[in-house]
């Protein structure tokens, strides 16, 4: 069998999403163990967002955000799990600010509300990869 020729191969981005991301710019706190901190958002859809911050947990850490989307004065709190890190060092740079993105877990459905009311007035980030 020669599978050479016709055969195309069909390879999945190692980063797929499931939802769009939005671009946003808002202070965020974050409480793991007994430390509490404070980061930036870059980017949020409503499966997660991405934190940018020195201080970087390790995938499959949980930790506890709270912050407040513009527009919405009740603010937001809800758990996450770190699903992957970004961080630049002397020997490794990256493209970007050092940070963590994080999925939400267990969101209370007016907070899942709330974002999908949020970003379905924003305009969403497209990539091209090619």
């Amino acid at each position: 069998m020669n599978s050479g020729a016709g055969a195309k191969m069909q390879v999945s981005p190692p980063h797929q999403r499931q939802a769009e991301r939005h671009d946003l710019e808002i202070a965020v706190d974050l409480e793991s163990d007994s430390n509490f901190y404070t980061g930036l958002t870059q980017n949020i859809s409503t499966g997660g967002l991405f934190i940018a911050t020195h201080q970087i947990k390790s995938v499959g850490d949980h930790v506890r955000l709270k912050f407040t989307l513009p527009g919405n004065p009740r603010p937001i709190e809800v758990d996450t799990e770190v699903r992957w890190i970004r961080e630049n060092s002397s020997l490794h740079r990256t493209d970007g600010a050092s940070g963590m993105g994080v999925r939400f877990i267990n969101m209370a459905p007016e907070d899942a509300s709330a974002i999908q009311t949020f970003l379905g007035n924003r305009d969403s980030l497209f990539y091209d990869d090619e």
